[in-house]
């Protein structure tokens, strides 16, 4: 499966961020992952550099939850 990113937002707000990746099942359906969880970070970072670190961040956990099944 090639999951392809759909979503990468973070709030502000809140201190979420959000990750959400697609992909088809082989029976032609929708595969639907999806990662949110807490971010905070002291650098001051671009909209598009904090986009790339949540997607890396989400990426580890996700690999790291896949390990644990």
């Amino acid at each position: 499966m090639v999951f392809k990113l759909v979503h990468a937002k973070y709030d502000r707000e809140t201190e979420r961020a959000y990750v959400e990746l697609r992909d088809e099942d082989e029976d032609g359906g929708d595969v639907l992952v999806v990662a949110i969880f807490s971010y905070r970070t002291t650098a001051r970072l671009s909209k598009a550099q904090i986009e790339q670190d949540i997607v890396r961040k989400a990426r580890h956990m996700m690999k790291r939850a896949a390990g644990s099944i």
